[in-house]
């Protein structure tokens, strides 16, 4: 009896050990399971916090945007020199790490006691790619420019300008008026009769170009525009975008150029920036719409140089006018045939009339800029009943100006000149003309386009102080 109730009593411990095994076992399966599955949740975790503090440090960085060129020019590019004299990416790259660290510290939040249970950190953000605005002779940012444009243009007006420069062209206003037979007149005269009517003849006029290096004289700008209200302001251009040595970025500018970017560039130049009729306040060039036309280094001579300009196409507009005015050519024939009938030299009267021609038609011209510089507005090629001036006053400098209510403005003719005006030489300016502005607002005296950018690839480095170490690659635009 004693032996039976032993052997029970072992097989019942026998069967208690095979439970403990069996729950030891599966226990050391659970904890496993449960070990692996929370280092499954915790790297989950971490990628998925390295993801959001990475997109959202990269929303933070590119929100650093410059506010003056934003302000000024609704251009947005972030300033990679923050204000200083700094170049390259090493601050932006700082800021996007603190920004991270930022959104992965857990700590501020005050959950589990302050506790931080991924304890992950940014260590290092690498940039592999950047945009600059200057790159590709400023691609990015005639883009932007010309998506701004888009809208706020009307696209009727861009065919009228076109009829405008087309007329020129047509017409050969852009060569300007040919004075040499006046001045071929005025030497036969004096060779023949010994009369010099050479001091006759437009001072300031003639020439058949439209040249970017020609600065007109300063007696054509005081006898069209008020001398004590023009602006003496001089730049050095050297130190601006335009004419410095530019940082290169390496990313490739994908957008392909439409025909109507040529156009929206230039319209987008006439709305930001100032001219004589509309000067730009807090602007370091008060005619920044003529510097974009003729490059000068200071406001007279970019003022002197549009002037000349359009004296060149209404002279030739008017010296066409002239000819083609048959009473206006009798009034001309009868004055200079009763002169050389007093002066004993009939046979010159058609030499003095081409002499008497040119200075009509520069004197005619003259009341033009006078009337476009005060904000009216001529004809671009007038009628017989649209002429100003009387030959009286041509001779003798007397009469009085009157205005049209169509035609022309002094805006106008700025807009022809930006639109026969070369693209790399309207961006470059266009791009210093920015410059000189931003640099004059509060804390940007170190602005240059060419440490802005707009697009940004970089390699970030995450680690956790658990051990895991994560990398994530990024690429992001202002302008997708």
């Amino acid at each position: 009896m004693t032996c039976l109730i032993r052997s029970q009593s072992r097989q019942k411990k026998s069967e208690y050990a095979y439970v403990t095994v069996f729950f030891t076992a599966a226990i050391a399966i659970i904890m496993s399971l449960v070990i692996t599955m929370f280092y499954e949740l915790r790297d989950s975790a971490s990628r998925m916090k390295t993801v959001c503090s990475v997109d959202t440090g990269l929303t933070s960085a590119f929100g650093e945007y410059n506010r003056q060129l934003w302000e000024q020019y609704g251009l947005i590019f972030v300033d990679s020199s923050y204000l200083s004299d700094s170049s390259g990416m090493s601050l932006s790259e700082e800021h996007l790490k603190s920004f991270i660290n930022k959104n992965m510290d857990e700590s501020r939040l005050g959950l589990l006691g302050g506790k931080d249970l991924l304890k992950l950190e940014c260590t290092n953000v690498e940039t592999t790619g950047v945009c600059l605005a200057t790159d590709n002779n400023a691609a990015s940012l005639k883009h932007q420019a010309v998506n701004l444009m888009r809208y706020h243009y009307k696209i009727a007006y861009i065919d009228k300008v076109l009829d405008w420069v087309n007329t020129i062209e047509a017409q050969g206003l852009s060569g300007g008026a040919s004075y040499e037979e006046a001045y071929n007149a005025a030497g036969e005269l004096n060779s023949k009769y010994g009369v010099d009517y050479s001091g006759w003849l437009p001072s300031d006029s003639g020439g058949n170009s439209l040249s970017e290096d020609y600065i007109a004289p300063w007696s054509l700008l005081n006898k069209v525009a008020y001398s004590g209200n023009i602006s003496t302001t001089r730049v050095d251009l050297t130190s601006y975008a335009g004419r410095r040595n530019l940082n290169r970025g390496n990313l490739k500018y994908d957008h392909k150029n439409g025909p109507e970017e040529y156009f929206f560039l230039r319209e987008y130049s006439m709305l930001k920036c100032g001219n004589y009729i509309n000067p730009k306040s807090n602007s370091v060039l008060s005619y920044q719409t003529e510097f974009l036309v003729s490059g000068k280094n200071s406001d007279p001579d970019n003022l002197l140089s549009v002037i000349r300009r359009i004296m060149v196409i209404r002279e030739a507009a008017n010296i066409m006018t002239l000819y083609s005015d048959s009473v206006r050519m009798g009034e001309i024939r009868s004055f200079c045939e009763a002169v050389c009938t007093l002066l004993g030299i009939p046979a010159a009267s058609e030499l003095l009339a081409a002499i008497v021609v040119a200075c009509w038609a520069n004197y005619e011209s003259i009341t033009d800029v006078k009337i476009l510089l005060k904000g009216g507005k001529i004809p671009l090629i007038k009628d017989s009943g649209q002429w100003i001036t009387g030959l009286e006053s041509a001779l003798f400098g007397a009469g009085s100006i009157e205005e049209y209510d169509e035609g022309l403005s002094y805006e106008d003719y700025l807009r022809i000149f930006l639109y026969l005006t070369g693209e790399n030489k309207l961006t470059q300016r266009l791009m210093s003309t920015i410059e000189m502005d931003v640099r004059k607002t509060a804390d940007n005296d170190h602005f240059r386009l060419d440490n802005c950018f707009d697009a940004w690839e970089m390699r970030i480095t995450v680690i956790s102080k658990l051990g895991p170490e994560y990398t994530a690659v990024r690429k992001r635009r202002v302008i997708e």
